[in-house]
């Protein structure tokens, strides 16, 4: 009985441990400068308020709690995706949804 658990506790381990690291796998940083508007697409998960103090030049506004919303019910991009987010985590939480969808890279910027 105790092997049972002790498997099931590694296996488990081993899940959560992967829902964790796999959107680091494609999730990179880029420079804000190396944006080339043919070849991404620019996505501000920040909320409203905040991008509009600081907005990114030809991104699409759509806030982190709507994402998973705006990527099921209709194609986010055909491209590459930067997204904008105001740090690493929220563009983890970001990438892990947008790969759900479709399987590109990732990338973000911090701002």
């Amino acid at each position: 009985m105790n092997l049972l658990w002790g498997s099931l506790f590694v296996a488990g381990s081993i899940y959560v441990l992967w829902w964790f690291i796999s959107p680091a796998f494609y999730l990179k940083q880029i420079h804000p400068d190396g944006i080339n508007a043919e070849k991404y697409c620019v996505i501000d998960i920040r909320d409203y308020s905040l991008s509009s103090r600081t907005p990114m030049r030809e991104a699409e506004n759509i806030p982190l709690s709507y994402l998973g919303r705006q990527v099921r019910e209709r194609k986010v991009c055909d491209k590459d995706v930067v997204v904008v987010a105001e740090d690493r985590n929220a563009a983890r939480i970001a990438a892990r949804i947008l790969s759900k969808k479709q399987k590109r890279k990732v990338y973000y910027i911090t701002v």
